[in-house]
């Protein structure tokens, strides 16, 4: 679905690194999950299968290409604990490599206003 140019880790949240603002970024993205105003038009939606369960990083390899996003899909999923099961059947909506960028970029910033 989108692509990554490099490793991703430049696309970590742990670049943002005050844990208020980081966690702004994951509440960013649940909010997507319920309101389609969070999201732009570009992103995309996954269906979680039984195989996927226990596997984000196993998602995240499918949809950008590099298992260290796995977090985007803990968070879209609504978990904060990567050892819990995702749900099979459940809609994910996923930001591009892009928005996220943008976002950690914009976060980076404001800890150093």
């Amino acid at each position: 679905m989108y692509s990554v140019d490099s490793s991703g880790y430049r696309l970590s949240p742990l670049n943002i690194k005050d844990p208020l603002l980081r966690a702004e970024l994951f509440r960013e993205i649940r909010f997507a999950q319920e309101d389609r105003k969070y999201r732009g038009e570009e992103w995309g939606y996954y269906v979680i299968q039984p195989s996927d369960v226990l596997s984000a990083d196993l998602i995240a390899w499918k949809v950008y290409g590099v298992d260290t996003l796995k977090w985007v899909i803990l968070a879209a999923s609504g978990l904060e604990d990567p050892r819990e099961a995702l749900t099979a059947g459940q809609r994910i909506f996923l930001p591009t490599t892009l928005w996220i960028r943008e976002r950690i970029k914009y976060y980076s910033a404001m800890e150093s206003a």
